[in-house]
């Protein structure tokens, strides 16, 4: 559990009103999903507390974790607001980790980005301890986004995804192929948990919008 946590080990917000729709604009080295950040700050507008975004793609090696990392650091970027990487093996997992003194379950890495520790021993937490824990860290990070496997492997990313604000698929370009993802998105659609967007790795912007409407 990780409620001990204090404001102060993770540093304290930049004055940024990101509630109101205040953002900072991206700067010339980033912004390559600026457009897909801002839907994930109007989410996160709506939202009590923190938002929690969950990214797949259809098949592995598409590169979510390559996104996920670029988005977060976009996001801590352009709001001032602290941002959350958790893996989905990660979330729940209550092991303790080896070594005389107990290890704080977050890393700091660098500008508002933090990250959940890699687990040490394989997750035996249920699905309940799992979408509990989940919740506390909305409570302690504005902006939580889930590293999930693709859906062609698993199912976390659906499963999450109900406790989530929505899902981003990533898709790899010249990889993809479009009946897959249109399989991908029908799929996300009946668990019933809002699509909201596709990024494309390797590549410098997301999807288009012309584009995306025709999956």
């Amino acid at each position: 559990m990780i409620g001990h946590s204090s404001e102060s080990e993770f540093g304290t917000p930049r004055p940024v009103d990101v509630k109101s729709g205040a953002l900072k604009a991206p700067s010339s080295d980033s912004g390559f999903y600026f457009p897909l950040v801002r839907t994930l700050v109007a989410e996160y507008q709506k939202a009590i507390s923190g938002a929690t975004f969950v990214f797949t793609s259809s098949s592995p090696r598409e590169g979510v974790s390559v996104v996920v990392e670029t988005i977060a650091q976009e996001l801590a970027a352009v709001t001032g607001e602290k941002v959350l990487i958790a893996m989905t093996d990660a979330i729940g997992n209550f092991a303790p980790l080896p070594g005389p003194e107990p290890q704080d379950p977050v890393i700091r890495e660098a500008n508002g980005v933090f990250r959940l520790r890699p687990p040490q021993s394989a997750n035996s937490a249920s699905r309940v301890e799992r979408f509990e824990l989940l919740r506390q860290l909305t409570e302690l990070f504005p902006f939580v986004l889930v590293d999930a496997p693709a859906l062609s492997v698993s199912a976390e990313a659906l499963e999450f995804g109900a406790c989530s604000q929505g899902i981003v698929l990533v898709a790899a370009a010249g990889k993809v192929r479009r009946n897959r993802l249109l399989q991908t998105k029908r799929m996300i659609e009946v668990a019933g948990t809002p699509l909201l967007g596709c990024a494309l790795n390797r590549r410098t912007y997301p999807i288009p919008d012309f584009l995306y409407k025709r999956l």
